[in-house]
């Protein structure tokens, strides 16, 4: 589908797909608040989260711009009061901190850039990793700027769990998707 657009335009357009697909799963997100939200931005079931692994996955820098922006944006709603540099530097850290994660986990797995050696079972891998070094890195930015005072082992454990859930379900639905597409594309040959 990309080769039928213009290279110049392929990264904007990944970007501008990942900060709406990343702000509409926030939006419906936000419908099970009363059963998973934990904290201040902690969430014990965060499909966003998968939404940026997915677009930084696929995507890199390009998918990681759609989500930072996105995050800007709603941050500014739950994080009230907090001037708007840090909240800029909260989505820069979050969104950094899962780039990283995934960067180092296509290394350590020798995964090729295109995901083309890519198993079902490096995704929970993946997820695992990145969600562990997102809800670390994150949740100590929270004290060191303020945002929180404490709880940072509790308050992260919680926060990787919820993006841990989240990605694990948006990445298992890409899955079978992909499953499916490949068995219906069998069957038609």
């Amino acid at each position: 589908m990309f080769n039928l657009i213009p290279f110049q335009l392929q990264g904007p357009i990944m970007a501008i797909l990942a900060a709406i697909l990343y702000f509409l799963t926030y939006r419906f997100n936000e419908l099970f608040d009363a059963w998973f939200l934990y904290d201040q931005g902690i969430n014990l079931v965060f499909l966003p989260a998968g939404i940026k692994h997915l677009a930084i996955l696929l995507g890199g820098p390009w998918g990681a711009l759609g989500c930072f922006v996105s995050l800007f944006i709603v941050a500014n709603e739950f994080w009230q009061g907090v001037p708007t540099g840090d909240i800029a530097l909260y989505s820069l850290v979050s969104t950094c901190a899962t780039w990283a994660g995934i960067a180092v986990c296509l290394k350590v797995l020798g995964l090729d850039r295109d995901l083309t050696n890519i198993r079902f079972i490096h995704l929970p891998l993946i997820d695992l990793f990145t969600t562990f070094l997102h809800g670390f890195t994150t949740n100590v930015f929270f004290i060191l700027k303020g945002m929180k005072t404490d709880h940072l082992m509790t308050n992260a454990l919680a926060m990787m769990l919820g993006d841990y859930i989240g990605s694990f379900i948006v990445l298992t639905l890409l899955w079978l998707f992909i499953v499916y597409r490949n068995r219906q594309a069998l069957q038609q040959s």
